[in-house]
């Protein structure tokens, strides 16, 4: 292990990552037109802590779909012309995560992607059970300093770092498997 400013943060993160592995969880991504407050949802992927796919859906958003985010992604208006939109599976994937443990890569931008989209049909937001970021998270696990504490990574050079393999990066499938890739790794390390 390389060193590590605060010994007791990376037992702490995994600590973190264990847990979930003994309770169950979920792990949640989005896909978005943007990043903005007015953005929306174009696709969601739900996976189960053993990497069972629970929900991979495109979106029909209400605004259209910008060519800087389709370039992203790969998502494009033609793709989800014909989509549910979000009003459409929210009761689904209100009673898929029901009172469960729900885990993002980066939990702060797909809980308010989630909020924004539901808020465009006047829905409430879906209730859950504990919500959890791995990407803060990792930042605690690998202790890499930052002006304001541990640096971020994004998702695939922490999985790059990690040794594990980027496959299918910024697709919601594809991120929501890498992110519960990297927290059994975290869960397996000393």
């Amino acid at each position: 292990m390389a060193f590590h400013p605060n010994p007791e943060h990376r037992r702490q993160a995994l600590r973190w990552a264990q847990d979930l592995m003994k309770r169950g969880f979920y792990v949640l991504d989005t896909e978005t037109t943007g990043l903005g407050k007015h953005d929306e949802i174009v696709q969601i992927a739900i996976v189960d802590q053993d990497g069972k796919t629970a929900l991979n859906e495109l979106i029909k958003p209400t605004i259209p779909i910008p060519s800087s985010a389709s370039r992203v992604h790969g998502i494009y208006d033609h793709d989800v012309e014909y989509a549910s939109n979000f009003r459409d599976i929210y009761i689904r994937l209100s009673k898929l995560l029901a009172g469960q443990t729900v885990i993002a890569y980066n939990m702060d931008f797909d809980w308010r992607m989630m909020r924004q989209s539901g808020a465009k049909y006047g829905l409430p937001d879906i209730q859950m059970g504990r919500r959890g970021c791995a990407m803060k998270q990792y930042a605690r696990y690998k202790g890499t300093g930052g002006r304001r504490g541990y640096k971020w990574h994004k998702l695939c050079n922490a999985v790059d770092q990690e040794g594990l393999e980027v496959i299918d990066a910024h697709n919601a499938l594809g991120d929501a498997r890498m992110t519960l890739a990297l927290i059994r790794k975290m869960a397996e390390s000393t």
